[in-house]
C-alpha cells in the first residue's frame, strides 16, 4: 500500500510513523485472514488479542484521564482503520467494535469505572460492545424503551436490544436505557455474563460483523455503574457516534483504496482486444474517476479528524460529511472495481467481491446515509429560518 496521501498538511510526523510502523505489522500478522469471514467472532477476538499485545489499543485511548480534557487522537484512530480494512475486513471490525463499546467510559466514566475496565481492554481480556439499537430504535435512536428502573442502591434493566456488535462474546455491554423516574435516557456498565442477559439470535450479516438482538430481564446494575450522570445518555452515545464516524470514513477508505490497487492490477494484467484493458479509455476513465473519490475522501476524513484533534471541535456537519461522502463514495469505487474484473469480480470468495459485500454495510451501520444528509441539511438551514 502506498502511504505517499499521508504527506497531507492534516498529519504530523508522528501520525506518518505510526502509519508506517502499523503497515508493517500488519503484513506478516493479518497476510491470509482477508478470506476468513469470521460471522462466528472467533477470527476478530483473535485479532483483538493481537492488537492488545503488540500495543496498539493503546492509541485508541485519551492520552489524559481528565475527563474535562481527555485529548483522544482521532487522527490516529482514522489512519488505524484505513490501514486495517485496506489489510481485513476483519481485522477493521477487530479494532473498531471494541473501540465503540469502552468510548463512553473512557470520555465520561467515572474514575473508578474507568480503573476497572481501561485496563482490561488494553490487555485484551475484555471485549466490549455497545448496546444502543432496539427493534423499534435504529436511526431515531431517543426513541428506545429499554427501561431503568431505581431499586435501592441501583437499577433494574428490562428491555430489548439489537443490531448489538459482538453480541453474546462480550465481557462487557455499555446499554443505553429509559429512566423510569424522569423520561432521560442513561448509560449502564452491564456485566456480560449476567445471568438476566438472554441472547435471541445471531443475524447473519453480509460483511463479518457479529451482531444480534439480545434481552435483559430484570438486571440489577449497582449505581456505579452509571456511567456520567443520570440523564446524559443520550448526549454520551451521540457524542461517541459523532467521534466514531470520521473513523467509519476512513475504514471505507481503506476498502476504496484496495478496490483501486486489485483494479489497476487487473486492468494492466488482463489483455482484451489485443491489449492489456488498462489501455482502454473507458477503463481509464473508471480508474481516474476511484482516484478522484480516494483523494476526495480522504481529505475530508482527516479534516474531520484534524478539527478535532487540534481543538476546533468536531462538528457533526464535519463527521457527517466525512462518512456519507467516504461510505457512498467507496461503495461506488469498489462497484467499479468489480466491473473491471468482469465475470472473475463476482466469483465467491475474491478480493473485490468480499470488498462489495463489506462495503455495502457501511452505508447503513453507525447511522445511514440518509440520516447524515439530515444533519447537514439541518446545519446548511441553521438560521435561515
Amino acid at each position: 500500500m502506498d502511504l505517499q496521501h499521508l504527506e497531507w498538511p492534516f498529519l504530523s510526523p508522528g501520525h506518518r510513523s505510526l502509519a508506517a510502523d502499523y503497515l508493517a505489522w500488519t503484513t506478516p500478522h493479518l497476510a491470509g485472514l482477508a478470506g476468513d469471514e469470521g460471522g462466528d467472532g472467533r477470527a476478530a477476538r483473535q485479532i483483538y488479542e493481537m492488537l492488545a499485545g503488540a500495543g496498539w489499543l493503546t492509541r485508541t485511548l485519551p492520552a489524559s484521564t481528565d475527563r474535562a480534557s481527555p485529548k483522544l487522537d482521532l487522527r490516529s484512530l482514522c489512519i488505524l482503520r484505513e490501514l486495517s480494512a485496506y489489510s481485513s475486513a476483519i481485522a477493521d471490525v477487530a479494532l473498531s467494535e471494541p473501540w465503540l463499546g469502552i468510548l463512553p467510559i473512557a470520555l465520561f466514566g467515572s474514575p473508578a469505572l474507568r480503573e476497572l475496565y481501561l485496563p482490561r481492554y488494553l490487555s485484551g481480556n475484555l471485549l466490549p460492545a455497545f448496546a444502543l439499537s432496539e427493534p423499534g430504535a435504529g436511526s431515531d435512536a431517543a426513541s428506545i424503551t429499554t427501561s431503568a428502573r431505581r431499586d435501592g442502591n441501583g437499577y433494574v434493566l428490562n428491555g430489548r436490544k439489537t443490531w448489538t456488535s459482538n453480541c453474546g462474546l462480550a465481557d462487557l455491554y455499555v446499554v443505553f436505557a429509559r429512566l423510569e423516574e424522569t423520561g432521560g435516557i442513561a448509560a449502564f456498565a452491564v456485566d456480560g455474563n449476567d445471568p438476566a442477559i438472554r441472547l435471541e439470535e445471531r443475524i447473519d450479516v453480509m460483511p463479518p460483523h457479529t451482531v444480534g438482538t439480545w434481552t435483559l430481564d430484570g438486571c440489577r446494575v449497582s449505581r456505579d455503574r452509571l456511567i456520567g450522570e443520570a440523564g446524559q445518555g443520550y448526549k454520551i452515545a451521540m457524542a461517541v457516534l459523532e467521534l466514531f464516524r470520521p473513523t467509519v470514513g476512513a475504514a471505507a477508505l481503506g476498502f476504496a483504496r484496495r478496490a483501486m490497487d486489485e483494479a489497476v492490477e487487473r486492468s494492466v494484467g488482463r489483455t482484451a482486444f489485443g491489449k492489456p484493458i488498462s489501455e482502454h479509455q473507458l477503463v481509464q476513465a473508471k480508474l481516474a474517476q476511484m482516484a478522484v473519490g480516494v483523494d476526495a475522501s480522504g481529505l475530508l476524513v482527516y479534516r474531520a479528524a484534524w478539527e478535532h484533534d487540534e481543538g476546533r471541535r468536531l462538528t457533526p456537519r464535519s463527521a457527517a460529511v466525512a462518512k456519507l461522502f467516504s461510505t457512498e463514495t467507496s461503495f461506488q469505487i469498489v462497484d467499479q472495481a468489480l466491473q473491471i474484473f468482469g465475470g472473475m469480480g463476482v466469483v465467491k470468495g475474491t478480493t473485490v467481491e468480499r470488498l462489495f459485500r463489506h462495503v455495502r454495510a457501511f452505508r447503513i451501520f453507525d447511522g445511514t446515509s440518509e440520516i447524515q444528509h439530515l444533519i447537514i441539511a439541518r446545519d446548511v438551514l441553521k438560521g435561515r429560518a
